[in-house]
């Protein structure tokens, strides 16, 4: 049973502590808010166009989408990574497929089985997935037009989302 002692020291502690807890909100929006430029990268591309190097993008946005064969919610995403791709192909937006922590043959049969068109390739070194900080996938970088990161998608996207952030970006 509340005395009303308790109900005040609680009121005292959110009017105390709310200040401290917008302000933390207000630094996490501003640090995600696309200041980061998106680290710079060169992937030999699957389909034999020679190679992909992100800072050759500038100008336009890019989707960059993380994936690997084994992992089984890229499969799930990757119907409307394709079809996203296929709608803003002609507006100028760049997607790219970077496989991590496989093997060629394995992600290019993945590529195949879901029918995935735009460029990828494999990070071969483990230094994309290292400098783009990734624990586990799928993930998605939504880069603008002067090369910063304006949104960091973990796990599954959807064409809803994909559509949502690009507009940000067009």
């Amino acid at each position: 049973m509340h005395h009303w002692w308790q109900n005040r020291f609680l009121a005292l502690i959110l009017v105390l502590c709310l200040p401290l807890i917008l302000a933390g909100c207000q630094e996490e929006e501003e640090r995600g808010a696309g200041k980061s430029l998106a680290p710079d990268f060169t992937l030999t591309r699957f389909d034999g166009g020679g190679g992909f190097r992100l800072s050759d993008h500038r100008g336009s946005p890019v989707i960059i989408n993380f994936y690997a064969s084994w992992c089984t919610t890229c499969g799930i995403e990757a119907n409307d990574l394709e079809k996203v791709y296929q709608e803003y192909a002609a507006r100028q937006v760049m997607f790219v497929g970077v496989g991590i922590d496989d093997t060629e043959t394995k992600a290019r049969q993945f590529l195949a089985k879901n029918g995935i068109t735009y460029p990828s390739g494999l990070d071969l070194t483990g230094s994309i997935k290292q400098d783009y900080g990734l624990h586990g996938l799928p993930y998605t970088f939504f880069i603008d037009r002067e090369g910063f990161i304006t949104y960091v998608h973990a796990g599954a996207v959807t064409e809803a989302l994909l559509k949502y952030e690009l507009a940000k970006l067009l």
